[in-house]
C-alpha cells in the first residue's frame, strides 16, 4: 500500500550515506533482503529527511516483526483477539510457537495449542491451556511488576493532555494568522478593481465576505479554546493518579482495548515457556523479562474432565443444606436473592437447582408432616402470617432459618406452647396478645382478657 511503500522509504529518514556508491551501508538495513540501493545519480542527497534515521530503523524493525511468517515464528502485529498472549508463548517440551485455537459455543473460548508432539512423534499434542487462567496470572505478575511506575505514567498522561490543548490553540492562532492575511489580500485586490465591471467587482466582493467571515469563525475559535477549562480538573486528575495506583482497575476496564493491552505485554516480556505438571495438576511458566530477568510462575489447572465453569462451593454446600428443608424453587429464590450465579453466570431456576442436585447426588426434599412452614402454620392457627412473623422475631414461636432469605422451618410440636396458643387465640378473638418474658414464651406475664 501507499503508506508501507511510504515507511519503507528511506528517503523518509536521513541515513549515513555512503559518498563512494551512493547506496545506505548494508549493515544498517534491518531487511534480510538486503541494502536498499539509492545509486541514481539524479537523487539529491542533501535534502533532510522527515524522520531521524535512528527513528526509521526503529520504524523498519517495528515492521519486521509484525510480519508473522511461520518459518520465522514472529510474534506478529497485535491483534483484536481476546488471546493476549498470542505470539509470545514457546512450548516448553519441543520449544515451537504455541498457537491460538478457539473452541467453545460459537468459536468464542482461546486456547493456546501446540502440536509439535503430532509433528515429531506422531502422538497426541504437547500441550493445550486455556487462556483465561493464563492471561489473568500473567497480567497480574506484569501489572505488580510496573505498579512503582503507574503514577508516573497517569502524571504523563495528564501532561500529555495539556500538551494537546496547547498544540490545538497554537493550531487555530496560526490558522487565524493565515485567515487575515487572505481577507486583506481580497480587501486590497476587491480595492485594486475597476468599479465599472460589475462582474469581477461582485466576484472579488464575494471572495472578501467569505474571508471575513472564515475570519470572524476563527476568532470565536480561538476565543473559545482560550476560556475553555483545563481538560483536567483537580478532581480528574486526583482520579488520574488513583487509576495509576490501581492499574488492575484500569486493566480491567471494559473500554480498555485488547491491542492495547497485548503492546504493553509485549513491550515488558520477550517470551513465555510454558509446561504442564500432572501432580498435582498446575501450569508452569517461566517469564523472560526484556530487562533480561527470568521469572517461574505457577497456578493450579483443572482436571480432565473438570471445566472453569463450575458452580462455586459455596453455592454447592447451601443447596445441600436448603434441599433438607425446601423445594427446588424456593432453592433458586434463596439463591437468587443471595447474588448467587451459575457456573455460566446465569440466574437459578428450579431445573438448574435440580442439575446441581442430581450431579452431586443430593436427595430431594421429602415432605414431613413434622415441618411446617410459616403458611402452613398460619393456616393452622388460622392467624395472617405477619403475625406468624411477630411471634417469630419476639422468640414466642420457635422456628429456624438457615441462611437469608431461606424459608422458615417450625416443627409441629412447638405450635402446641401456651404462649402460641394463647398468642394465637388473642388475635383471633381481636384482642392484643399476651405479653410474655423474652427466651420463655412457654410464661405468659398475664392473661388475656
Amino acid at each position: 500500500s501507499s503508506w508501507l511503500n511510504m515507511l519503507e522509504n528511506p528517503l523518509t529518514g536521513e541515513p549515513p550515506w555512503c559518498l563512494a556508491c551512493r547506496s545506505l551501508p548494508a549493515s544498517t538495513s534491518p531487511y534480510a533482503r538486503g541494502a536498499h540501493s539509492l545509486s541514481d545519480p539524479n537523487l539529491d542527497k542533501s535534502d533532510p529527511g522527515y524522520i531521524s534515521w535512528d527513528e526509521y530503523l526503529r520504524n523498519q524493525e517495528i515492521l519486521e516483526a509484525n510480519l508473522a511468517r511461520r518459518a520465522d515464528e514472529r510474534s506478529g502485529a497485535p491483534k483484536s483477539g481476546p488471546a493476549l498472549l498470542a505470539g509470545l508463548l514457546r512450548c516448553g517440551r519441543c520449544g515451537r510457537k504455541l498457537r491460538v485455537v478457539y473452541s467453545g459455543h460459537g468459536g468464542r473460548v482461546p486456547r493456546y495449542s501446540c502440536s509439535g508432539g503430532r509433528v515429531q512423534r506422531g502422538s497426541g499434542a504437547c500441550l493445550n491451556v486455556g487462556s483465561f487462567r493464563l492471561d489473568d496470572a500473567v497480567a497480574a505478575r506484569v501489572l505488580e511488576a510496573v505498579q512503582p511506575v503507574g503514577i508516573e505514567a497517569a502524571l504523563d498522561a495528564g501532561a500529555q493532555e495539556a500538551g494537546q490543548d496547547d498544540e490545538k490553540r497554537t493550531a487555530l492562532e496560526l490558522a487565524l494568522e493565515k485567515a487575515r492575511y487572505q481577507a486583506g489580500r481580497a480587501q486590497r485586490q476587491y480595492d485594486a478593481a475597476d468599479p465599472g465591471n460589475r462582474l469581477v467587482a461582485g466576484e472579488l466582493e464575494t471572495r472578501w465576505n467569505q474571508a471575513l467571515q472564515n475570519v470572524a469563525d476563527l476568532e470565536a475559535r480561538v476565543q473559545a479554546a482560550a476560556a475553555q477549562q483545563p481538560r483536567l480538573q483537580p478532581g480528574e486528575r486526583d482520579r488520574l493518579v488513583e487509576l495509576g495506583v490501581d492499574l488492575h482497575q484500569l486493566w480491567t476496564h471494559p473500554a480498555a482495548p485488547a491491542t492495547l493491552k497485548k503492546r504493553i505485554l509485549r513491550t515488558v516480556l520477550n517470551e513465555i515457556v510454558v509446561d504442564v505438571a500432572d501432580d498435582p495438576p498446575r501450569n508452569l511458566l517461566w517469564l523472560h523479562w526484556s530487562g533480561g530477568v527470568h521469572t517461574q510462575l505457577s497456578f493450579p489447572r483443572n482436571r480432565s474432565g473438570q471445566h472453569g465453569r463450575t458452580v462455586s462451593t459455596e453455592a454447592v454446600e447451601l443447596i445441600r443444606e436448603l434441599a433438607s428443608v425446601c423445594n427446588d424453587a424456593t432453592i433458586a429464590t434463596v439463591l437468587n436473592r443471595l447474588r448467587y450465579r451459575t457456573g455460566h453466570g446465569l440466574s437459578w431456576r428450579s431445573s438448574r437447582v435440580a442439575g446441581v442436585r442430581n450431579y452431586h447426588e443430593i436427595p430431594p426434599c421429602a415432605p414431613s408432616p413434622d415441618r411446617l412452614t410459616l403458611e402452613q402454620v398460619a393456616e393452622i392457627l388460622q392467624v395472617s402470617n405477619t403475625v406468624v412473623r411477630r411471634l417469630i422475631k419476639d422468640q414466642v414461636l420457635p422456628a429456624r432459618q438457615l441462611v437469608s432469605y431461606a424459608p422458615w422451618v417450625i416443627r409441629r410440636e412447638d405450635l402446641a406452647l401456651p404462649a402460641v396458643q394463647a398468642a394465637a387465640q388473642a388475635v383471633r378473638d381481636g384482642h392484643k396478645r399476651p405479653r410474655t418474658v423474652p427466651g420463655h414464651p412457654e410464661l405468659p406475664l398475664e392473661s388475656s382478657t
